[in-house]
């Protein structure tokens, strides 16, 4: 395979005796020299990426593992939400397992298989294609999913200093938080602390950010007809929370699909998935820092280490 040479074309050997000796020579040394960078790219790229993942040789760079691992698609969307409704409780699991053995990043399980499969669990109870029984039980798979995936997604993350504290939730009434705590797995990944849930009340939402500092509140929302709720409680959020400079920071398809509804409802960002909300969250900060002269984490009380991922609030 590499060792095979081909004979030059008519036209290469039409080219090559027109060429000089020393234009020759440079001519052949470019053609050995592309394909040195060819094999070296494959080397780097293909054969040893792969060869560390077979023989598990030390941890593997993210770059390396995500360039290797194949890509979800809906065919395994489709798979797992069998899987996930099916009768056999470990059929969910082992399909997971053998992804994660296969090279598949824990955050592309996170986004872009167990996020989809609960829109995907939503569409079909939308359609009645399966009971509230089923899409139950299929919902508390995920979460103990979750809970397996998160002691590995945030081992490796270390003991980092806090970044800020941000509050993750959902519209009063509502009571989708598996957005919120996918989103939360990649906060705490990014060393802040997390408190993750959904107000049962509209006025437990208030007491909350009234009492406790939060430099960040998360909305996952994902119901277009919910916004208007959503514009009224960030409004009130605002005139109640503890933390004059509190930021709002939203997510769901509408604000994908809309950019403008972010303004429209009164926050200040949003993220488009779980990956990108700590870089938003951070920018956030940084903003707020750089408008004020007093010291961000002043008039915090309490808020120290890495953070728990907190469900506090939740009454599921």
């Amino acid at each position: 395979m590499f060792g095979a040479s081909q004979s030059p074309s008519v036209e290469s050997q039409t080219e090559m005796s027109a060429l000089g000796s020393s234009e020759l020579v440079d001519a052949l040394q470019s053609t050995a020299a592309r394909q040195r960078e060819r094999l070296e790219r494959m080397i780097q790229n293909e054969i040893v990426p792969r060869l560390m993942l077979s023989h598990r040789a030390g941890p593997v760079p993210p770059s390396i593992a995500s360039a290797v691992s194949r890509q979800l698609s809906d065919a395994d969307v489709t798979a797992f939400v069998d899987a996930i409704r099916g009768q056999e409780d470990g059929l969910a699991v082992q399909y997971v397992r053998d992804l994660v053995a296969t090279g598949t990043p824990i955050d592309a399980i996170y986004i872009d298989l167990l996020a989809p499969t609960a829109r995907r669990l939503g569409m079909l109870w939308d359609a009645d294609e399966c009971d509230f029984v089923e899409v139950t039980v299929a919902m508390g798979r995920i979460q103990r999913l979750l809970r397996d995936l998160s002691q590995v997604f945030l081992a490796d993350a270390g003991r980092l200093e806090t970044v800020g504290s941000v509050l993750l939730t959902c519209v009063p009434g509502e009571q989708h938080t598996l957005g919120a705590i996918i989103v939360a797995e990649f906060m705490l990944r990014d060393g802040w602390r997390v408190l993750v849930g959904a107000p049962w009340t509209e006025g437990d939402l208030l007491t909350l950010v009234s009492a406790e500092w939060f430099d960040v509140v998360g909305f996952s929302v994902g119901c277009e007809n919910r916004l208007s709720t959503l514009k009224r409680e960030i409004r009130r959020l605002r005139s109640a929370s503890r933390n004059p400079n509190v930021r709002v920071m939203v997510g769901g398809k509408v604000f994908v699909d809309d950019h403008d509804m972010v303004s429209r409802v009164g926050a200040d960002a949003f993220a488009t998935d779980a990956r990108e909300a700590p870089v938003i969250a951070r920018s956030l900060l940084a903003a707020v820092a750089s408008a004020s002269p007093t010291p961000l984490g002043s008039a915090r009380e309490g808020i120290s280490g890495h953070g728990e991922l907190s469900e506090a609030i939740r009454r599921e």
